[in-house]
């Protein structure tokens, strides 16, 4: 789902105008992705864990100029469910 679709639901439900549920949306993506910059992870109750992941250094074939380059590695973000999430999606 987009989240457009997720403002329009989150804003009949609770009874507020979309601009209003964008904005805190909006604030709360801008705080997650602050505090991963700052952290190493970050949890968020009955939901789950993201954490930041460094990936190993690796070798690659470069078919512009027929090198073989290097990179540095690069950091990924893995998602680990809650228990309670995990029941939820799994219907246990």
């Amino acid at each position: 789902m987009k989240k457009s679709i997720y403002v329009t639901k989150i804003s009949q439900e609770l009874n507020m105008t979309k601009k209003a549920v964008e904005e805190v949306t909006d604030a709360f993506i801008n705080e997650l992705i602050d505090s991963l910059v700052k952290e190493n992870s970050v949890s968020i109750t009955n939901f789950g864990t993201f954490k930041k992941i460094k990936t190993k250094p690796y070798d690659y074939f470069s078919p512009v100029d027929g090198k073989k380059m290097v990179t540095d590695g690069m950091i990924k973000i893995s998602f680990s469910m809650s228990k309670d999430f995990s029941r939820k999606v799994n219907k246990r």
